[in-house]
């Protein structure tokens, strides 16, 4: 009843000092807008309203005001959180957000920080307003007590003594009120609390230590789902922070374009944890041990999307001249660029993490205004402040004999080096390798070794990063099935080889600007108009350029015609050299409409000239 507690805040034996404690520690935890914003601010403040003599029904009470007004003022928290975070007093929050300890408090967050100053001042101007009140009542009973025969007569009933009781509640101790009124300090701390803290603590402790399993599964399994877009199932996550071990057992993430299935499954994954980075919120795995890992196997409940699905690229790259999209050679190219926009996904969070998703170009205000937008107040941090060391690093992941139902018979060991969040801040660049024991496959992708800068860094410059991907003896018709030119296959029978070498193209990794070279063996190969023609051996150069899940493909007509030639494949070659000189043709045409027949004339003779094989049999 309201009324009680007010009685109990008028009638009781509070002092000042501890009605003012109260009212801003029960401000201050107001004020922190959630647990997961400052879990060990809000665990101190708790702990502090516990161990001071404060009055925890006016700390109730100011606590519940202070949340709602919280809400109306999310906004001014954030303002002065970014006052005191991008202000004059930017170097010492800096150095509070990447301490020990101190790290877990969470005043990265604008409006944590900016919630705390409000807070105190909410706190102060509460403990004023009430100490005044109290004082004020207390110094009228105190009088009534002293100077009214009427006041004491009533008092002295036994039924007003009742209702009293009932609607206001009764009095602390027998303590008059002008004794109440002398007394403003009080006793500080709470001698059942400090017991009741340390009981506290050593229970976290215990739970740590004991219990700490289902809560680190649970927290595991949500950021994974995050991450993966799906189902992710972990039977159990056990983080034993005195051997400095985490042990995950039964793995299984489910793939996002197919859901009935499980894009990685792993029986056991046991990694050496960094236990001192804990305290500065820092995740660091120094090696990762993955056992019994697959891919693409049945699960027996289809997971389901969390979050947004990812979307194949929409950047605008346009075409250049001969270039093609992937619609034009695949007919399920929805499915594949969906399957590739997912793995772009997975290779930009390795190489780039939190960092890569920030514009070059944009300032620190639009980053902010779009993040609010994005996240809302009380999510969005002050990112540029942590430093020292990535919020998750890998120092090394070993998945020795995965095995993926894509590559059937194919047994796969992986290998990751420096694997991080905020891949700028450690001295090395992330590395990846997937070789296959049989050598028919090589995936790597990293920093270029020769190139200037490659040491990495916070200071360093941008590290060029390689990709190389060698495939052995792939089936034709596997590939061919979802391949057409001209609205049919333009190859069938005997296997493939495909290698790319080179840089990821400047904007980053997931985009090239690369070639790619297709070696076919003992294959029929199909050019429409032309026919169909046996070949042994026939190797052709293809240029990639754009986004990993949307490209655009080259195929030069006049190297295709040689690459033809070469194999012994004449008939089509010249089909090819012929559509190559009528294109020609139809470009010195349309020159010399635009230009004049001389100068049209010459440009074209030029463009003939310059391409290699331009030149017909018989010219000078």
């Amino acid at each position: 009843m309201f009324t009680r507690k007010l009685g109990k805040i008028l009638r009781g034996k509070a002092t000042p000092l501890q009605i003012m404690m109260a009212c801003i520690l029960g401000a201050m935890i107001g004020f922190v807008p959630g647990f997961a914003n400052g879990p060990g601010l809000m665990i101190t403040l708790t702990l502090l309203l516990i161990i001071l003599n404060a009055n925890l029904g006016v700390a109730l009470l100011i606590g519940a005001l202070a949340k709602l007004a919280n809400l109306l003022l999310m906004p001014v928290s954030f303002e002065v959180g970014r006052a005191l975070l991008d202000g004059p007093t930017q170097g010492l929050f800096k150095a509070m957000i990447n301490a020990p300890v101190l790290a877990l408090f969470g005043f990265e967050h604008y409006a944590t920080t900016g919630g705390m100053v409000l807070g105190l001042a909410f706190g102060i101007a509460a403990g004023l307003l009430i100490n005044g009140t109290v004082r004020k009542f207390r110094k009228k009973m105190a009088g009534l007590e002293e100077n009214s025969e009427r006041y004491q007569r009533y008092t002295s009933r036994r039924w007003v003594r009742f209702l009293l009781f009932v609607f206001v509640g009764g009095r602390h101790g027998k303590l008059s009120y002008a004794e109440m009124l002398a007394n403003k300090r009080g006793r500080p701390f709470r001698i059942t609390g400090v017991v009741l803290a340390v009981l506290v603590v050593a229970l976290l402790y215990v739970a740590v230590q004991f219990a700490s399993e289902p809560i680190v599964t649970m927290a595991m399994q949500r950021g994974l789902e995050r991450t993966n877009g799906a189902t992710v199932d972990v039977q159990s996550a056990n983080l034993r922070l005195g051997e400095g071990r985490l042990t995950v057992t039964g793995l299984a993430m489910a793939d996002p374009k197919a859901l009935d299935t499980d894009l990685f499954r792993a029986a056991t994954i046991e990694a050496d944890v960094a236990a001192t980075d804990l305290l500065r919120k820092r995740l660091k795995l120094d090696r990762v041990v993955v056992s019994e890992a697959s891919s693409g196997e049945a699960r027996r409940t289809p997971g389901i999307l969390v979050g947004p699905p990812d979307e194949p690229s929409d950047w605008d790259w346009g075409l250049n001249p001969g270039e093609k999209t992937i619609e034009e050679y695949i007919e399920q190219a929805k499915v594949w660029k969906e399957r590739l926009a997912q793995a772009r996904k997975w290779l930009e969070k390795v190489a780039g993490g939190e960092e890569e998703d920030i514009p070059d170009d944009e300032t620190l205000a639009e980053r902010l205004a779009r993040e609010i937008a994005e996240k809302g107040y009380a999510r969005v941090t002050a990112s540029h402040l942590i430093e020292g060391a990535p919020t998750l690093h890998v120092g090394e992941l070993i998945a020795e004999g995965v095995r993926a139902s894509q590559l059937e018979g194919e047994v796969l060991d992986v290998r990751a080096h420096d694997l991080s969040t905020h891949p700028r801040l450690l001295p090395r660049p992330p590395h990846v390798k997937v070789v296959s024991r049989s050598g028919n496959l090589l995936f790597e992708t990293g920093p270029d070794e020769a190139a200037p800068g490659s040491t990495g860094g916070p200071n360093a410059a941008p590290v060029p990063s390689k990709l190389a991907l060698t495939l052995k003896g792939v089936s034709v018709d596997r590939i061919a099935g979802g391949l057409t030119v001209g609205g049919q296959p333009p190859m069938q029978g005997g296997t493939m080889d495909v290698m790319i070498d080179g840089m990821w193209a400047s904007q980053g990794v997931g985009f090239l600007d690369l070639p790619m070279n297709v070696t076919l063996h003992d294959t029929t190969l199909t050019v429409p108009g032309a026919g169909s023609s046996a070949v042994t051996l026939f190797t052709l150069p293809i240029a990639l350029r754009g986004p990993m899940d949307n490209p655009r493909i080259l195929v030069d007509d006049q190297l295709l015609a040689d690459a033809l030639v070469k194999a012994g494949a004449d008939r089509l070659a010249a089909q090819v050299q012929s559509e190559a000189d009528r294109a020609l043709e139809k470009a010195g045409k349309d020159l010399t409409d635009k230009l004049g027949e001389e100068a049209g004339k010459a440009v074209g003779d030029a463009l003939k000239g310059l391409l290699p094989g331009g030149k017909k049999k018989g010219d000078g």
